[in-house]
């Protein structure tokens, strides 16, 4: 007899098929963009009825893995896997479990300097002219908060993602709504535009002398300048609103 708890963790039949589609995309045996096969390919290929496929189907869109178009040229269309839909989930987990801002922006000086060594140790001139581009983006949005926070917060994810660790940068985007949330409500209630500007000048110059040095390859200097900037922006934040929740943020 089936005990309680084995019929629990039982896949169903549409979570195999699920889990086998999703094995396709991962192998890029079915390709980002594509269409996936129609309805009638897949009831043959997996032997299963209506309801169980259309159970895989939407399975696979809640993981934002497929979309469903509608009308004469609809159908389901592959999407390659990203790094957004966990960060929204994880958001949320993070939301959920009465996270502080400080909590995130701490991780974040844990994770992002030896993202920054390795990233000085295998830049190449993609990277670099990437970082220059994204300090250009940047130095345009000084006058412009909303803007300036946007460009601010891409230029932590974007050392994360080209240092190569895309273990790190999957944290990196989790934490990135978050940061920039964060950055916007401050500036929202910010009384005084001449600090706000000196603030911003001040964090944008760091940044092109961590991009020197990236440009000189010196990891070591590289990763001390950042968990030194990032543990200065951490205990001002939490002298001011250290005790504040994520939740907070997205109200």
């Amino acid at each position: 007899m089936t005990s309680e708890v084995e019929a629990i963790h039982r896949p169903t039949a549409g979570q195999l098929v699920a889990d086998s589609i999703r094995r396709k995309i991962v192998l890029s045996e079915f390709r980002d963009g594509d269409n996936l096969p129609n309805e009638g390919q897949l009831l043959e290929q997996y032997g299963v009825s209506r309801p169980v496929l259309r159970e895989a189907i939407r399975i696979l869109q809640s993981e934002s893995l497929l979309t469903i178009r509608r009308g004469s040229k609809g159908g389901a269309r592959i999407n390659a896997p990203r790094p957004q839909p966990v960060a929204r989930a994880a958001g949320g987990l993070l939301q959920y479990q009465h996270t502080t801002v400080f909590d995130v922006f701490r991780a974040r000086s844990i994770i992002e300097p030896p993202a920054v060594r390795i990233l000085a140790a295998n830049r190449s001139a993609a990277t670099l002219r990437q970082l220059r581009e994204a300090l250009d983006r940047e130095a345009a949005a000084l006058d412009h908060p909303r803007q300036w926070g946007h460009a601010h917060a891409n230029f932590h994810t974007l050392l994360v993602e080209l240092s190569g660790s895309n273990t790190l940068a999957l944290f990196a985007n989790i934490m990135s709504d978050i940061t920039t949330a964060h950055t916007a409500a401050v500036l929202a209630h910010a009384t005084d535009d001449n600090q706000v500007r000196s603030d911003a000048e001040l964090s944008h110059r760091v940044h092109r002398k961590l991009v020197e040095l990236v440009e000189r390859s010196d990891g070591a200097e590289a990763e001390k300048l950042w968990r030194n900037h990032l543990e200065e922006t951490t205990e001002k934040m939490l002298d001011t609103q250290g005790s504040r929740e994520v939740l907070d943020l997205f109200d």
